[in-house]
């Protein structure tokens, strides 16, 4: 059956495949350049591989949005498979270029109607984005309603992390307190909250039990939710165990999916790092 409405993402959504292939969503891969070489962020790159080399690699990895004209090509291709819309989710604008790059190719295409969204966050933050579009979008629900349902939810979607360094996020340039020397204190983890496009730091652990305990009552405190998914880049399976453990009690009637970040969000948060994408519940 002929997709009238088609929903484009680009890698940086983190996106489970299963997902994916039942909604039919396709994925723009972002570009990531690592010790000399170019990598398409396809889901080629075996996780634990490339969080070894992010520790190991002294030039740090560098990423580069796909062009506009890469963004014709999929609005093309879709639109050659009967799509008549096409909703396109990028990663927040603040950070990253897709969106820009996004809204040009839509002004130099008319094959579709092209609507695009700046989902203002970053992996599954925006991935539930992308997932809720394209649920309602199978569901038969018009495109007017879809936009704004994809509105209202990026002001309640959330992404917690501890990070295992900050060096990661200060190379990125893309985060003001970063280069601050606070963050450079011994053995210290920042503990962060990325929501309406911003890295806001909410404090600092020394040891990453107690960064556990921080983003588990990060969640609790903004119950109830809808969606979460817990994030990880290589981190040790015990305390992966631990956190699980701690927000399947938060939340036992939800699933909760552990994704190993892909490359692009693993360049600007380290390896070793832990968090949890969420959405919280509409209100009544």
């Amino acid at each position: 059956m002929v997709q009238r409405i088609r929903v484009l993402t680009d890698s940086v959504a983190d996106v489970p495949r299963d997902l994916l292939q039942r909604y039919q969503i396709r994925v723009l891969p972002v570009y990531l350049m690592l010790d000399g070489q170019t990598y398409l962020d396809d889901g080629g790159l075996e996780p634990d591989w490339f969080y070894q080399e992010l520790a190991r690699v002294q030039v740090p990895p560098t990423t580069a949005a796909p062009s506009p004209k890469e963004y014709v090509g999929a609005y093309e291709a879709l639109a050659a498979e009967g799509a008549e819309e096409i909703i396109v989710l990028c990663a927040a604008s603040t950070v990253s270029s897709l969106y820009d790059h996004a809204v040009l190719a839509s002004q130099e295409f008319d094959g579709a109607r092209v609507h695009v969204v700046d989902t203002l966050q970053v992996t599954m933050g925006m991935g539930w984005m992308v997932v809720e579009a394209a649920h309602l979008v199978a569901a038969g629900r018009p495109i007017a309603e879809v936009l704004s349902s994809l509105h209202a939810m990026r002001a309640r979607t959330r992404v917690y992390g501890v990070l295992d360094s900050v060096d990661y996020l200060r190379r990125s340039g893309r985060v003001g307190w970063a280069a601050s020397s606070v963050a450079d204190l011994l053995q210290i983890r920042p503990v962060i909250a990325f929501e309406q496009g911003e890295a806001k730091l909410q404090g600092r652990v020394r040891l990453s039990r107690r960064g556990v305990r921080a983003l588990v009552k990060l969640v609790g405190a903004v119950q109830p939710v809808s969606h979460v998914a817990i994030l990880h880049s290589g981190v040790d399976d015990q305390l992966l165990d631990e956190f699980q453990t701690a927000i399947g009690a938060l939340v036992p009637d939800l699933e909760t999916p552990i994704i190993s970040v892909g490359g692009i969000f693993a360049t600007h948060v380290g390896p070793r790092c832990l968090g949890v994408a969420l959405v919280r519940t509409a209100s009544i």
